[in-house]
């Protein structure tokens, strides 16, 4: 198979990874917009980024340029597809975790002003 454009045979690399634009763009140090830009041809990247890429996707970073192929262009074996699954079922695990110490700050503290309260009302009671 015969991609056109780089944009084309990044969208092709990335999907068969099984990774989404973002985890791409957070991957390679670039933001969501600049992989949708490659992707879509708008612009290209820099070679320092296509190197990056290129090993984050697993093909040779002619194979991004030029669409030639060496051999390391094969499609994913199932394991790679299931490894990079479970990366993204670890990034929204760290993500859920994040929320969940956040929210157990939240209400320690609102737990902390209300016992805090509680005592007040007790000693104003009692004196």
């Amino acid at each position: 198979m015969t991609y056109v454009t780089i944009g084309e045979r990044i969208a092709t690399a990335r999907k068969s990874r099984g990774l989404t634009a973002s985890q791409l763009a957070r991957r390679v140090g670039v933001k969501v917009s600049t992989v949708n830009n490659w992707e879509s041809d708008r612009s290209e990247p820099r070679a320092n980024k296509l190197v990056s890429m290129a090993g984050v996707l697993g093909v040779s970073m002619m194979w991004l340029i030029e669409g030639n192929s060496d051999g390391t262009d094969l499609p994913p074996s199932v394991e790679v597809v299931e490894t990079a699954d479970l990366q993204s079922k670890i990034e929204r695990l760290q993500s859920m975790h994040e929320r969940m110490v956040q929210l157990l700050f939240e209400i320690s503290s609102e737990v902390n002003r209300v016992q805090r309260g509680i005592r007040e009302e007790q000693a104003d009671g009692i004196g």
